[in-house]
Order: structure tokens, then C-alpha cells, then sequence
């Protein structure tokens, strides 16, 4: 027997969703718009108990992609702060998985030269797969997370033109993962001869006869002061000057690699901010422009607003902004002394619920249930990204994708779909290990399954109210047989597309 819009919307009721006349029509394995339910809203917090008052929980859902089987009682051996101190050293973390992911991508290891010979297509779905097969294995799950937060911030859209794949690939190995939590001006300095950044953003055209000003804009508006940072569009193009002949080698034993062409510099003297740039020096005016960007309090004030918009609420608390900012410029730029700031903060303990991005959300289902997904899988993950409004590396403006609740609350049926799917082996690579998880949580009824599959999802034990729903539903006092199997899936499904697993 089939799950049915009837049985969706019952049991619903302990997902708090919202249902309009119930009908009989079989929604099968996916529903369509018209069976959905109206679209969640933010669950009042008392319906986030499980999240919200477990700070283990909470720092394993907003520090990374959620916890795997086990993680949370690990956590809470070990101690918040220490967790947190453990994440912010990832090189001393013991990641064999991960270490097994790089070595099976295969681009990543080529030179610019030789990658630039290579298939587009390709790069895209190494880049995608890895990036997810990253966030989903890896024990670094904080360094994932700011890998994913530099990426949004220092935004980069593969099809700009053919090539972008390829040199993204660059970017994310020698300019995103290196400095993720190092120095923001390192990370700063290295994204301004990113080949790709520097392709996406137009300045391989950028010379003194014929200046292009949209790297210049977007460095001071989205990577550093911020749009009210105080500058002006006379700063934009006195910048754009100094960023003259700032560009991407096309031939050569370079080829492919940031070069600085004189031929193409404006040596005059500009003024950026009230400072002057002296006239007659080439490239080392860049780096002194992007000295006074990195240490200039708006960046400092920019970048904390941003950083505690991802991870503590969309309407960022000022006092915590000031506190981060604070942390910025007194450690000259250091990321990991913002996160701190964060992390262990009374704000973030007691922050709002924040809606999961599609990205999040994928991963944290597939580790809630330590789910089996297998390298070389991308493309289906791509496809799932698409769907839900977040294909990685696909944002075409250079802001990156939104930070916000509300920017993807209105698109939550691919996910109710994701959820059907992956639960029933739909989902190509990703095997769901049932009959093992049973096995390890000693299971021998329907209720104890129930209760084993809340607990990893949900942290908690359902309810007396709650659990009738689902065991009623399954209709078995046993999961043995592939009927009861079956619905007990379908409620799996239910409980990952309920608010209290999507809402952290």
C-alpha cells in the first residue's frame, strides 16, 4: 500500500503542517504541487524543543551540516568549547574520508595549464560532488561550512564562459580552501588573482585606455566594505585604475594563471578613500589597496554582519555584530576569532530558528542516517540542487546565494520529494541502511523503530500523541516484513520533511 494524500496530511499533524481539504488521490512516491500542503512557516519555538534546547545540537546543525549517528553524544563528552576549538583546527583532525575524496578527484590535482585542456562538463560535476561528498564525510564540518560561506561571499558563476568550471576548480583549491579560516586578508589577497574571479568579474579587460569598473565595484561593495561602507563611485574608479592590467594569461608557459601586465597599468596617481596611491608603481599598489580594505572598520562591520547572519539569525542582533567586528579588527582579520565570538555567545544559544538552504538540508538528511553515498555520484546531486533553487556554483549575480529564511520557505516541495525519494532508493549512489540501523538500535517493534529513527532525526523521543500516528499508519506490531518496511520509510520520510528537522 501506497502513501496517501489522507495518510500524508494525518500525519502531519506532528509535523505542523498546514492542510487544505484532504483528498484520496495516491501521491506514491512524490507529490505534486497540488497535494502539497500549504508551505511551512517558522514553527512557534516550542515546537523546536529538541533542537533549540540541546546547545549540542543546536552547534552541530549551525557549525556544520547536522550530526551523524553517534555525534551528539560524542559532543557532549567532549564539551562545546573544546568541540568548537577542535572544528577551528581542522589540519589536527583525522580525516581519513575526506583525504580518500581528494584523491579520487582527479582534476584537482592538475595544473591550471594542463586543466585548461580539459572537459567543462567534467569540472562541473567533480566540483559539485565533491564539494557535497566534502560536507556530507567530512569530520572538519565547521571548515566545510566557511568553505561553503567564502564560496557565497567571493561568489563565482560557472557558466559566465566555458572555461569557468575549470579555473573554479582552481579557485575553490587555491584560493577558498586554504584560507577558509585563516586571514581574512590572505583569503582577500589570494581571491584578487583568482584567474576565475578575475574572469567572472571582467577585469582581464580592465586597461588604462578602456577601464572596466565591475571588479572594482564589487570588491569594495560585496567583498569588503560592504554597499554602505562609506566609499564612493570616484573610489570605484580609482580603484578600477589601480586594477589596470590586473589580468588572466591567454598563452605561454602562464597561460591560465594571474599575471600583472604593465603594458596595460595606469601608473598615475590615484586617491582611494582619502589615501593617495602614488603615481609610477605598478602591482604593489594592489597590494596596498587591499591592505587598507582589509583593515578598514566597514569590512570589519561588513563581515560580522554577514558571518552572524549565517549562523545565528537573519536579522543579525547589533550587539553581536559590534562584538564580532570588534573580534575582527583587534585580532587583525582573524576568522577564527569572529567565529569564537559567535559561537560561545548567549545570542547564539538562544537564537531564532533559521530555515536549512537546500545544500544543508541534503546533507544533514543523508548523515542523520548515515546514508551510503557513493563518489562519482554528482550529477544526481546536481540535479537534486537544481530542483531545490541551489545548484552549487550556480548563482549568477556576484552576492551569492541568500542567507535568509525567506528566500527559500516558498520552494520546500523538492524537498518533501528529496526526502520520498532518497528513502526509497530513488536517488542513484545513496542507499538508505534500513535494516542495519534497525539492527544496531537493537529494534523488535514498531515503536521502537519509530522512536530509534526520531531520535536520530530529531534528537528526542516522540510523544505518546506523535507516536500513534506513525504506528497506526505502519499498521504492524513488527517492521519485519517489506509492507511494514515500506510505510516505515514513508514515516522516516515525514519526519526529515517536518519543520522540527528543517528549522534549526
Amino acid at each position: 500500500m501506497r502513501l496517501t494524500r489522507r495518510d500524508f496530511l494525518r500525519l502531519g499533524g506532528l509535523t505542523a503542517v498546514a492542510a487544505g481539504t484532504a483528498g484520496c488521490r495516491v501521491v506514491g512516491r512524490e507529490l505534486n504541487q497540488n497535494e502539497l500542503p500549504e508551505v511551512l512557516t517558522v514553527p512557534a519555538a516550542s515546537n523546536l524543543s529538541s533542537q533549540a534546547a540541546n546547545p549540542v545540537r543546536r552547534l552541530l546543525n549551525r557549525a556544520g551540516y547536522g550530526p551523524a549517528p553517534g555525534e551528539v553524544a560524542r559532543v557532549s563528552r567532549l564539551g562545546l568549547a573544546a568541540y568548537l576549538e577542535e572544528q577551528l583546527n581542522p589540519e589536527a583532525i583525522d580525516d581519513t574520508a575526506n583525504d580518500l575524496i581528494a584523491r579520487h578527484q582527479h582534476l584537482y590535482q592538475m595544473d591550471a595549464s594542463l586543466l585548461l585542456e580539459q572537459e567543462p562538463s567534467d569540472a562541473t560535476i567533480e566540483l559539485i560532488g565533491s564539494t557535497f561528498m566534502r560536507a556530507l564525510c567530512s569530520k572538519r564540518q565547521l571548515y566545510e561550512a566557511m568553505v561553503e560561506f567564502w564560496s557565497d561571499h567571493f561568489n563565482i558563476y560557472l557558466r559566465k564562459e566555458p572555461v569557468m568550471p575549470l579555473a573554479k576548480i582552481v579557485d575553490d583549491r587555491e584560493v577558498i580552501r586554504p584560507y577558509a579560516l585563516g586571514n581574512f586578508r590572505d583569503l582577500l589577497g589570494a581571491s584578487a588573482k583568482s584567474p576565475a574571479m578575475l574572469l567572472y568579474l571582467d577585469n582581464i579587460s580592465n586597461e588604462k585606455r578602456h577601464p572596466n569598473e565591475n571588479y572594482a565595484r564589487e570588491l569594495l561593495e560585496l567583498h569588503t566594505l560592504g554597499v554602505d561602507g562609506g566609499y564612493s563611485q570616484q573610489d570605484v574608479q580609482e580603484v578600477a585604475r589601480i586594477l589596470t592590467g590586473w589580468t588572466v594569461a591567454r598563452r605561454g608557459r602562464l597561460r591560465g594563471q594571474h599575471v600583472f601586465d604593465k603594458e596595460k597599468h595606469d601608473f598615475g596617481e590615484k586617491w582611494v578613500l582619502s589615501q593617495s596611491f602614488p603615481a609610477g608603481r605598478g602591482e604593489e599598489e594592489v597590494a596596498e589597496l587591499l591592505d587598507l580594505l582589509a583593515s578598514h572598520p566597514a569590512t570589519a562591520n561588513f563581515l560580522a554582519t554577514k558571518l552572524v547572519r549565517r549562523f545565528v539569525a537573519d536579522e543579525p542582533p547589533a550587539a553581536l555584530v559590534a562584538q564580532v567586528a570588534d573580534a575582527y579588527l583587534q585580532s587583525g582579520g582573524e576568522i577564527k576569532s569572529m567565529l569564537r565570538v559567535i559561537f560561545l555567545s548567549e545570542t547564539f544559544a538562544t537564537a531564532p530558528p533559521k530555515l536549512k538552504r537546500p545544500h544543508t538540508y541534503m546533507v544533514s538528511v543523508l548523515r542523520a542516517l548515515h546514508v551510503d553515498f557513493r563518489l562519482g555520484r554528482g550529477r544526481a546531486i546536481a540535479d537534486w540542487m537544481q530542483v531545490m533553487g541551489q545548484p552549487l556554483f550556480l548563482w549568477p549575480p556576484p552576492d551569492g546565494y541568500p542567507d535568509v529564511s525567506a528566500a527559500w520557505a516558498a520552494n520546500l516541495l523538492p524537498r518533501w520529494n528529496f526526502a520520498l525519494a532518497l528513502l526509497h532508493n530513488g536517488i542513484p549512489g545513496a542507499t538508505v541502511p534500513l535494516e542495519e540501523l534497525l539492527a544496531a538500535g537493537r529494534v523488535e517493534t514498531t515503536d521502537a523503530a519509530i522512536q530509534l529513527f526520531a531520535g536520530l532525526i530529531y534528537g528526542r523521543s516522540l510523544q505518546e500523541h506523535e507516536l500513534i500516528l506513525f504506528t497506526d499508519y505502519i499498521g504492524s506490531r513488527t517492521v519485519q516484513n517489506d509492507e511494514a518496511q515500506s510505510r516505515l520509510r514513508d514515516c522516516i520520510a515525514l519526519m526529515l520533511a517536518g519543520p522540527e528537522f528543517q528549522w534549526t
